[in-house]
């Protein structure tokens, strides 16, 4: 989708939610642009951080903030965020009047908030068992990947009819960002065991970091474009779906709808 299209969205006929106060209207293609700013932002961040580090000496400590590869910071908690509102989105096309089932909708939507759980908390690391490195490939040294690898065949077989069901374009969108998102998250993963267990660099260097950098950055792309090809869809089912910021007297409660 281009930005043709969400100016042809907007042009349909809303119904906001009060005619009174301030609205503040944007598009999917605005939100996605923030988004993208977003995560161009902290890649960059995260460079200089790797710059910083490996080349001017600088502490690590004071860095982790930044740093893609590290839990509990600033890019963790961006990508958390983007999973939940997927999730959100997921279950809001619930009740809508699409011909998928609605029960499809709630377990994407319960999926997304495990996998939010899973990147705050670095829940799939439970899966890593250092003792299998040595009889696997290479690339396979973040063992994690085998498990969630065959958790995507799994889900894709699962979910085999509902894309079937779904309008062919957001099938089509939801199919791509995935693998980016897969791509990313496991494919990258994938590269950066097989260089390190095969020593064409070190753990602790700045290409780690760079190619680190590079799987995280996916994932955040394949999260945003699967936002953007939800939030279009919402917007298509419900003649609405624009945000609109309410802005009412002090004493009152500051409304919003998406």
């Amino acid at each position: 989708m281009d930005q043709a299209e969400d100016d042809a969205l907007m042009d349909q006929p809303r119904t906001p939610p009060n005619n009174n106060g301030l609205r503040v209207r944007t598009t999917p293609g605005s939100i996605r642009m923030l988004l993208s700013g977003i995560t161009a932002a902290l890649l960059l961040a995260h460079v200089i951080s790797q710059l910083g580090i490996y080349s001017f000496g600088a502490d690590k400590h004071w860095l982790d903030a930044l740093n893609m590869d590290r839990e509990l910071n600033l890019p963790t908690l961006f990508s958390t965020g983007l999973m939940l509102l997927i999730a959100v989105l997921l279950h809001r096309l619930q009740t809508t009047n699409g011909s998928e089932s609605p029960s499809d909708w709630r377990l994407l939507s319960r999926i997304f908030v495990f996998l939010a759980l899973d990147e705050a908390l670095q829940i799939h690391e439970i899966l890593i068992f250092p003792g299998l490195r040595h009889h696997i490939h290479p690339a396979l040294a973040s063992t994690w990947v085998i498990p969630y690898g065959l958790l995507v065949l799994v889900l894709l077989w699962r979910f085999r009819t509902f894309l079937r069901t779904l309008p062919a374009e957001l099938a089509s969108r939801a199919l791509q960002s995935g693998a980016v998102y897969v791509g990313g998250t496991i494919g990258m993963e994938m590269v950066g065991s097989f260089a390190v267990r095969s020593e064409l660099i070190r753990l602790h260097s700045f290409w780690y970091g760079a190619i680190t950098g590079l799987e995280e950055t996916l994932e955040l792309l394949g999260l945003i474009l699967f936002i953007h090809a939800l939030m279009q869809e919402l917007i298509r089912r419900e003649a609405s779906g624009l945000l609109y910021v309410m802005v009412e007297p002090d004493g009152s409660h500051k409304k919003t709808a998406l």
